[in-house]
C-alpha cells in the first residue's frame, strides 16, 4: 500500500497505453488501421489532473493514429517507446529532461512485462486488476479498475484526493451548466 505522502509528491503520472487505458485489445482492420476503446471517464480526471499543475504522458510502443487522437483529446503528452530508442534517451531521462522531475515524482501505470523495468524505476508503481502477476508484485498500487475501464481515472482520484485537489475540480464540474 502507497502512502498518502507519496501521493502527494507525484508530478507526473505515465500510463502505459495497451493493457491500462485500453483493454489491451489491438483490433486489426484491412491495412494500418487499428480500432482501441477507451474509457470516457479518463478524460475529465486527467484534465482536471493536468488543470491542477500535474503531467501526464502516455507511453507506447504501437504509434497508432488513436493513440495521437487521444493524446491531443486528453491534453497528454505521448511518448513513443521507438522514438526514445533511437535517440538513445531513457524514459525517466526524458521525463526529467521534459518535466524536470526526479523518479520519485513519477507515477507509472504499466499491465504486463514490457513494463516492468519503468515500474521498478518509479516512485510509485501501479496496475490495473487486470495486470499480470509481476506487475502485480512491483506494483505499490493494484486498482480495482481493469485495463480500459477507468484505470486512469482511479489512479488520478488517488493521487489528487491526497495532494487536495479533488474537491476543487468536482466543484468546477457542479458549477458547470
Amino acid at each position: 500500500m502507497v502512502k498518502k505522502e507519496s501521493l502527494k509528491a507525484i508530478k507526473v503520472i505515465v500510463f502505459d497505453v495497451d493493457g491500462v487505458l485500453t483493454d489491451g485489445k489491438i483490433h486489426l482492420i484491412n491495412d494500418e488501421t487499428e480500432l482501441k476503446s477507451f474509457c470516457a471517464r479518463d478524460l475529465p480526471r486527467i484534465r482536471a489532473f493536468i488543470g491542477s499543475g500535474g503531467k501526464v504522458a502516455l507511453f507506447t510502443g504501437r504509434k497508432a493514429p488513436a493513440v495521437i487522437r487521444r493524446g491531443r483529446e486528453l491534453k497528454a503528452d505521448i511518448l513513443f517507446k521507438g522514438e526514445l530508442k533511437e535517440r538513445k534517451v531513457s524514459l525517466f531521462e526524458e521525463l526529467e529532461r521534459r518535466y524536470e522531475v526526479r523518479a520519485q515524482e513519477v507515477l507509472y501505470v504499466g499491465d504486463d512485462w514490457n513494463d516492468l523495468v519503468f515500474m521498478k524505476q518509479a516512485g510509485i508503481a501501479a496496475t490495473p486488476e487486470s495486470g499480470s502477476p509481476e506487475n502485480k508484485k512491483i506494483a505499490g498500487i493494484i486498482t480495482q479498475a481493469k485495463g480500459g475501464e477507468g484505470v486512469a481515472a482511479e489512479i488520478i482520484e488517488m493521487v489528487m484526493r491526497a495532494q487536495g485537489t479533488w474537491e476543487r475540480a468536482v466543484e468546477y464540474y457542479l458549477a458547470s451548466d
